[in-house]
């Protein structure tokens, strides 16, 4: 079970930003973000390495979940990655793990993948609701969990 990290009753994550659920607005947002653009990696390649790493991590109905909360649209980038992991369930996989794997899927360096990792999170955390943003941290390992969270 993922270890999740705990805030400060004071602290609040910054305010959900309700963003487009329109594909084209989302594969913008990566596309137009410097750590994309200086890795010359297509935004939805981006999108795809990212989502299907973290579809491979969640759980068979918390995949589900997002899928739906993301829209038909951006929900099928994932939906694609649920069918190609066939029955398999949720598969431990810390940060360094995650990151190397987008970084084989995008042919980029670790540190770049990062970057793109973050960028993709924060593409995605914008248009999904804050239960379901927590529901999706909840089974990450605390360090790759925080990345995903809001902003405090």
């Amino acid at each position: 079970m993922a270890h999740e990290t705990e805030l400060p009753p004071s602290i609040t994550p910054v305010k959900e930003r309700d963003e487009s659920l329109d594909l084209q607005a989302f594969l913008d947002e990566i596309g137009n973000s410097r750590e994309v653009s200086v890795n010359k990696v297509d935004a939805r390649d981006a999108a795809h390495a990212v989502l299907c790493t973290l579809a491979r991590r969640l759980s068979d109905g918390e995949d589900v979940k997002l899928m739906r909360a993301l829209g038909p649209d951006i929900g099928d980038i994932v939906g694609e990655c649920t069918i190609l992991r066939g029955p398999s369930h949720a598969r431990r996989m810390h940060r360094d793990e995650f990151i190397s794997d987008v970084a084989d899927h995008l042919k980029i360096p670790v540190d770049q993948a990062d970057r793109v990792m973050k960028v993709v999170f924060t593409a995605v955390r914008d248009r999904i609701p804050e239960d379901e943003v927590s529901a999706v941290a909840s089974q990450l390992p605390a360090d790759l969990a925080d990345s995903f969270r809001r902003p405090v």
